[in-house]
């Protein structure tokens, strides 16, 4: 009777552990490459996969009773075909798979889809419905494009416009040319803020690539987002690019448009009902300060305080002015958020800006930009 009580609980705990021994995969994803990227058919499509099961893919080492299967299809295709899936090493905790689309698949056609599934040989479970690394579901399409056909010599051209830089900027990007995203090609100095490099994209190479630019002896990104350009496939042998400006900012060098005249604008801050002047403002461009140092405002009139500050004529255009106010002596920012202006050819060569402290219900009886002391003022008042 004991001999029995033992072997059910046995067979009990044995129930328990099953499930936890055979529990299915519990994240599949990170497909790559992205859905609606471009590939060439100069070789196969090299698709990878990851894979996470606790207790499996954790350890170092490819994960126990794990497989993974891509299936792809072109247009030019009936029906699905597939190809088993090799383990690629670990990502953190995810057990990478990677597996080829066939070269031989990819002549002629304009597109091939695929997806990848999981099975955990354990429970034979299968994890459909792996996404790539951008989230997008299966099937990733991946648009088939022409290859250059001879090399192209690709000329960069790029004005700091503005910003300075401690060493030659470098263009960087997607393609082996310009370091596919690891190292920079450096910049040669034109004159000024202009550089400019020639990169040789070789026959055979994606006619489709993003790029964009790092400063500082190649070591600063740009904050803007990346540039895409697709290039011809018809035999040409050289492009130049059209010139680029660091972080998007209006293009200087010479090379847009610019202030025709110079253009003054007057500040004018109302503090009625506030205290703790001095004051000042602070802005995104050099005449106030460029987020550094506020430029002191003079009293003006009854509690209105003004500077006046000039962009003279050869000013890359338009010019997008932010700006706040502090008090206290410069150490205390207004609480809302920034003011705006913009400065090209239609703004009027001398302008006045009026602003209340804080957007508040301060008013002050304007003056002209010309009446720049308190005392002058005063005497209109004896």
């Amino acid at each position: 009777m004991k001999v029995l009580r033992y072997s059910l609980l046995a067979l009990f705990l044995i129930a328990l552990a099953a499930p936890q021994a055979l529990a299915s995969i519990g994240w599949a994803g990170n497909v790559w490459p992205l859905h609606n990227s471009v590939q060439v058919p100069t070789g196969p499509i090299t698709v990878y996969a990851q894979a996470w099961k606790g207790g499996v893919t954790d350890s170092g080492g490819q994960g126990a009773d794990i497989s993974a299967t891509l299936y792809y299809k072109t247009n030019l295709m009936g029906a699905e075909a597939s190809v088993a899936m090799a383990y690629n090493g670990d990502v953190g905790n995810n057990d990478e798979y990677k597996g080829d689309v066939p070269q031989a698949a990819l002549a002629g056609t304009q597109y091939v889809d695929v997806r990848v599934e999981f099975t955990d040989l354990t429970d034979n479970s299968v994890y459909t419905g792996v996404n790539d690394q951008s989230g997008n579901p299966p099937p990733q399409r991946y648009n088939i494009t022409n290859v250059l056909p001879n090399d192209v010599n690709v000329t960069f051209t790029l004005c700091m416009s503005g910003t300075p830089t401690s060493g030659a900027p470098c263009v960087i990007g997607g393609q082996a040319p310009i370091g596919n995203w690891g190292s920079g090609v450096s910049m040669t100095q034109v004159s000024g803020e202009l550089y400019n490099v020639t990169v040789t994209f070789p026959a055979g190479s994606n006619p489709v690539f993003e790029y964009k630019y790092k400063a500082d002896g190649c070591t600063n990104w740009e904050s803007v987002g990346n540039r895409s350009v697709t290039l011809p496939t018809d035999g040409t042998t050289s492009v130049n690019l059209a010139a680029d400006s660091y972080n998007n900012a209006p293009i200087a060098c010479g090379l847009g448009q610019t202030l025709s005249e110079g253009k003054q604008v007057c500040f004018q801050l109302c503090m009625e009902g506030q205290a703790a002047p001095p004051v000042c403002i602070i802005g995104n461009v050099a005449q106030i300060g460029a987020w550094g140092t506020g430029v002191a405002m003079s009293q003006v009139g009854p509690y209105l305080y003004q500077v006046c500050v000039t962009f003279p004529a050869g000013t890359p255009i338009p010019v997008n002015v932010e700006y706040k106010f502090k008090k206290d002596d410069c150490n205390t920012w207004e609480s809302v958020g920034n003011h705006t202006l913009t400065v090209d050819n239609s703004t009027a060569s001398s302008q006045t800006i009026m602003n209340s402290w804080d957007n508040g219900p301060g008013v002050c009886t304007p003056v002209k930009a010309n009446t720049t002391t308190w005392g002058s003022l005063k005497a209109l008042y004896r």
